[in-house]
This record gives structure tokens, sequence and C-alpha cells, in this order.
């Protein structure tokens, strides 16, 4: 029996692949340009002096609910500027973070890109504070966000 495999997702699944086979964790995807687009699974962001940037929309990134999520709670609650912009895969290597964001990955830093340490290697201020009020706002206990959340009643059986 053949199998033909197609859509939006194989790139992503060979790029992921790809780096996995090298030792690597994740892929950075970049568009035609040469601009960064998002990772194999999510969505991409960095902090380089006090400013959050993003891929613009037309960088053909996934504009997810994370993404957005992240955006509103960078501006809301940390008052800091986020910018959607065109990003040169050579400004990753100077980022002071660099995080990923999505369903799976909710926000999970990067330590390192290309062998080269990002940052100080580990989750920096800007990211953990994120991570902190995306992982309260989404178990419901960041009441000014409370309406992103749809509460489930367990089942008695």
């Amino acid at each position: 029996t053949g199998v033909k495999i197609a859509g939006l997702y194989t790139t992503s699944i060979l790029a992921k692949s790809e780096a996995l086979a090298a030792g690597y964790d994740e892929a950075i995807l970049l568009n035609q340009d040469g601009s960064v687009s998002e990772g194999s699974g999510e969505n991409l962001f960095m902090v380089r002096d006090g400013v959050i940037s993003t891929p613009s929309e037309t960088d053909n990134c996934l504009l997810g609910i994370t993404r957005d999520s992240v955006i509103q709670l960078a501006k809301n609650e940390l008052n800091m500027d986020v910018v959607q912009r065109h990003i040169h895969r050579s400004e990753l290597y100077l980022a002071d973070e660099v995080f990923l964001t999505g369903t799976a990955a909710h926000l999970t830093s990067v330590g390192e890109l290309d062998n080269r340490m990002i940052g100080t290697g580990t989750t920096g201020a800007v990211t953990k504070q994120l991570q902190d009020l995306y992982f309260s706002t989404v178990v419901g206990d960041n009441d000014r966000y409370v309406n992103w959340c749809t509460f489930v009643t367990p089942s008695s059986g």
C-alpha cells in the first residue's frame, strides 16, 4: 500500500526529525527570505535590551493562541513592548533570551542555538516572569484573565 504525506505539517515534521538526528531538541524554520519564521511546532520570541520581538504575520508563522496570550500578558502585565517584525537568524545569537510558545510547548526557554549559548544559557528573567504569568492564567488563578479559561467539572463516574 502506498502512502502519501501532504500538508503544512510536512515541513515541520521533517525539520524536527533532522534536528533530532543532528542531536538538537528543536528546529527553527526560516521563511523564503531567510528570516526566522517559527519552531517546528511553536512560535518564537526573543528578548533583547528589554524589548520582546516575534516574527511578523508576514513571516509565515502560525498565529497561535498561546502566542497571542503571551503578547497580551507581556504588554498588559509586564508593560513590555512586543514588536512583530522580521528577525534575522543572527539576531537570535545576540539575544538576551529566546523562548518558544505553543499548545504543547507552553512557554519554553531556549538555552542554546547552533551550539551558541543564548544569554546565560538558562531561563531568563523575562521568560520566567512570562512562564509564571502564563501558568497562573491557564489554571484559572489569574482573575484578570479568568475569561480565557473554560472550567470543567470532573464526572462522578
